[in-house]
């Protein structure tokens, strides 16, 4: 194919909607890896297909519609319960094809295609909250504060894709007949078919993490097939495109599901960056405090932010105030 004609717009868009070849998925991260501006250029044409459809008329009616078609009326029950409930008038997607068990707070988006194929369901977490899903295959989900699931219509019967920003625990369950399950995000795809793994790839971080508990994936990466093995976490640079692996301890990177904060090894840096996230507050480390020093943290209940930080000033030399959502931690 000459670069000349190919229509990078249109591989684009098969590529948010799950339906490009791994072929056309190299020749598409190859143009967007050439240059900033195409990567703009790509985040452009996302942010269009994203909003390409017509605003739902009456979103309260569809959403009765879609109860009926997934006939969860009884879990429905309990989402209504949670503390905060947003059903937005927005562009992005719909047929829900599996059962949704949801705590805290979310956004559901609506995109109507021309038929329920096409059409595709994203859930959306609230920072300092997160919820859980099973879809239609049995795959259980957890989705960690500020991410987002998004998968189609046909999920199970022609795919089990689905796309994430932000971090999620998934618990996939293994087809009969061995249907990979893919999990897409902005830089490389993971392809599994039986595991249980944690992925954390937000948008803003400089490194996306994928930690294998359970069974074995494959990262789809540029055309590249790199495998991992339980107890090793795939690290991403995702400024450099460097791949680092290294073994850990894999359940702390379930910890989170279960309200749990356990790292072995974390900077003071990256935890504030999971605390903000965790508890939706802002922050503020002063920069005479080291940053980048590696330390241990294991904190076993549902503690407060003041709880979490009266706990690390025991063990680092540090010492915290709080504003309304901000927090201002400076040396001793």
């Amino acid at each position: 194919m000459e670069e000349s004609k190919i229509d990078y717009h249109q591989l684009a868009r098969k590529y948010f909607e799950g339906s490009i070849a791994p072929s056309e998925e190299e020749i598409l991260f190859q143009f967007v890896n050439a240059s900033s501006g195409n990567e703009d250029s790509f985040r452009k044409w996302e942010m269009e297909w994203m909003f390409s459809a017509k605003l739902m008329p009456e979103v309260s009616r569809e959403w009765s519609r879609l109860q009926n078609r997934i006939r969860i009326r009884q879990a429905m029950g309990e989402m209504f319960r949670s503390k905060r409930i947003r059903l937005r008038r927005v562009v992005a997607a719909a047929a829900i094809s599996g059962l949704l068990v949801l705590g805290g707070a979310y956004g559901i988006y609506l995109h109507q295609g021309k038929d329920t194929a096409h059409n595709l369901f994203a859930l959306e977490t609230d920072y300092g909250e997160k919820s859980k899903l099973t879809l239609a295959d049995g795959t259980v989900v957890w989705l960690n504060a500020g991410s987002t699931l998004r998968y189609s219509g046909d999920f199970n019967t022609r795919n089990r894709e689905v796309l994430l920003s932000g971090e999620a625990y998934f618990e996939v369950t293994k087809q009969p007949d061995g249907a990979p399950f893919t999990v897409k995000m902005d830089r490389y795809s993971i392809l599994v078919k039986g595991t249980k793994f944690n992925v954390s790839s937000y948008p803003e971080d400089r490194v996306d993490k994928t930690t294998l508990l359970e069974g074995s994936i494959d990262i789809l990466y540029k055309g590249r097939h790199i495998p991992v093995e339980p107890g090793e976490m795939l690290s991403l640079d995702k400024r450099h495109g460097v791949f680092t692996k290294q073994q850990v301890q894999p359940s702390q990177y379930k910890s989170w599901t279960e309200g749990r904060v356990e790292y072995d090894k974390i900077t003071l840096a990256e935890l504030a960056v999971r605390l903000s996230r965790k508890y939706d507050v802002r922050i503020h480390l002063d920069d005479s405090l080291e940053k980048e020093a590696s330390f241990h943290v294991s904190l076993r209940n549902e503690e407060t932010i003041g709880d979490i930080f009266k706990a690390l000033s025991e063990i680092l030399p540090i010492r915290y105030e709080r504003i309304g959502r901000d927090v201002y931690v400076r040396k001793q």
